[in-house]
């Protein structure tokens, strides 16, 4: 919404969908279906299905180089031991 300077209900309008869902999406009231994500994709065909969906990679398939490439860091690995412990690695 930010890249392409649209308000929620100018999104929901641009896709076909009701203004509710994207505000129910936005607040995390509900998660986005397959539909939504179809209708979206198909509107924005230049976004990145993996990065909207794991917000891994480029967000737009076009110019990948222009992007901010977005990964996600391992903050901590839990190790569980036979005996039923465990222990926390890292922060």
């Amino acid at each position: 919404m930010g890249i392409e300077g649209l308000k929620s209900s100018a999104l929901a309008d641009s896709i076909g969908v009701n203004r509710a869902t994207i505000s129910h999406i936005l607040s995390g009231r509900n998660k986005p279906s397959i539909d939504f994500f179809q209708k979206l994709l198909s509107t924005y065909p230049d976004l990145n299905s993996n990065w909207l969906i794991t917000g891994i990679g480029y967000m737009s398939t076009k110019n990948e180089t222009q992007d901010v490439k977005v990964s996600k860091k391992i903050g901590k690995v839990v190790v569980f031991y036979d005996d039923n412990s465990f222990e926390e690695v890292g922060e």
